[in-house]
């Protein structure tokens, strides 16, 4: 069974301790920009293949839970990956993924902003960002939006 490898890779025995051991070892790593989506070594990267290759119908609820809380975190930081290494068709690819394992009333908006910025939609970003009322979001989402008019974020118009 995959998670099983999943959870020995992370050194835990249960689902919300893989979530906070994948959030361990991933963050260091993409706040210094060195978090890789194309890097085998990393292993959040090893991890996130293991949980991907689990059938997530066949597992438990809770399992499910925060294996689709993983995959959607995983794709969401491959997005500013993707930025990162100005490749507007993976930062696209990634957005779509993890809008597709993101819950439906997941606190997280940003997400769906980066989505439309990508594919070039600012009216619907910026009504977007708008509604992101969040403390941290918000001001995070109306400079997205400004970064993307000035033409200073990856995808917009130069």
């Amino acid at each position: 069974m995959t998670l099983r490898k999943a959870y020995e890779l992370a050194g835990v025995t249960e689902p919300l301790a893989l979530h906070h051991a994948y959030c361990e070892l991933e963050q260091p790593l993409f706040k210094e920009r060195t978090w890789d989506y194309d890097n085998p070594d990393q292993l959040h990267n090893r991890i996130k293949l293991e949980i991907e290759e689990e059938n997530l119908d066949s597992l438990s609820e809770e399992e499910r839970v925060w294996c689709r809380e993983i995959l959607w975190f995983w794709h969401h930081h491959a997005i500013s990956c993707a930025v990162w290494k100005q490749n507007l068709e993976a930062g696209r690819f990634h957005a779509e993924s993890a809008l597709a394992y993101q819950e439906a009333d997941h606190p997280n908006k940003i997400t769906r902003l980066l989505f439309l910025l990508l594919n070039g939609s600012l009216g619907e970003a910026k009504q977007c960002a708008d509604n992101i009322q969040d403390e941290v979001e918000g001001p995070t989402a109306q400079a997205l939006v400004e970064w993307y008019e000035n033409g200073e974020f990856f995808g917009s118009p130069r």
